[in-house]
């Protein structure tokens, strides 16, 4: 190569990774956006149990939390889904029936021991919590959200949002959080 065929040479490389941010900055934008478009869909849905303080919407760095308290899922003690939880997860699910997000459903208990009614059947927080994210994915799944977009995940009791050291702490700690984040 001659002298000047390498300054047009480099010159090219850097508007040609100039380019390339400028449209990486496009998509970041876009998905940026439509995270916020889908955010703003699920608070709609989901606007009577936010107001009742039973769910908690998180704009993250990488996606979106929504996280559902056991006493809407749950019967109290049990895995099986109530019919207000069963209606507050059919709200969501056109907004997860999209190709565009992986859904994480992340179940979580509070420190407190397993009671004896459960305790054959799951004998630690962690089966627990799986158990209880497990039966949300496949209500999920009958409502038509893509299986292979989800996960079931147990954080059992090792990743708290509050202390455990008072009975407000531990409830808002026994959660199903659903992570949309981009494909």
């Amino acid at each position: 190569m001659r002298r000047g065929d390498h300054r047009s040479y480099a010159a090219a490389l850097v508007g040609a990774g100039a380019a390339a941010l400028l449209l990486a900055g496009c998509v970041f934008q876009s998905t940026y956006n439509n995270m916020l478009q889908q955010q703003e869909a699920i608070e709609s849905a989901l606007r009577s149990e936010i107001a009742a303080d039973q769910v908690k919407i998180d704009q993250l760095e990488n996606g979106i939390r929504v996280r559902m308290s056991n006493d809407l899922l749950f019967r109290e003690g049990g895995v099986e889904l109530s019919e207000a939880g069963a209606r507050a997860l059919d709200k969501v699910v056109p907004q997860l029936n999209t190709s565009a997000y992986i859904v994480d459903v992340v179940g979580s208990t509070d420190n407190v021991p397993i009671g004896p009614g459960l305790a054959d059947r799951y004998p630690t927080n962690w089966e627990l919590a799986g158990a209880r994210a497990a039966v949300v994915v496949r209500h999920l799944q009958a409502g038509g959200v893509d299986p292979t977009a989800m996960r079931a995940v147990s954080d059992g009791q090792y990743h708290p949002v509050a202390s455990n050291d008072t009975a407000q702490g531990r409830a808002d700690n026994r959660n199903v959080s659903l992570l949309l984040r981009p494909r």
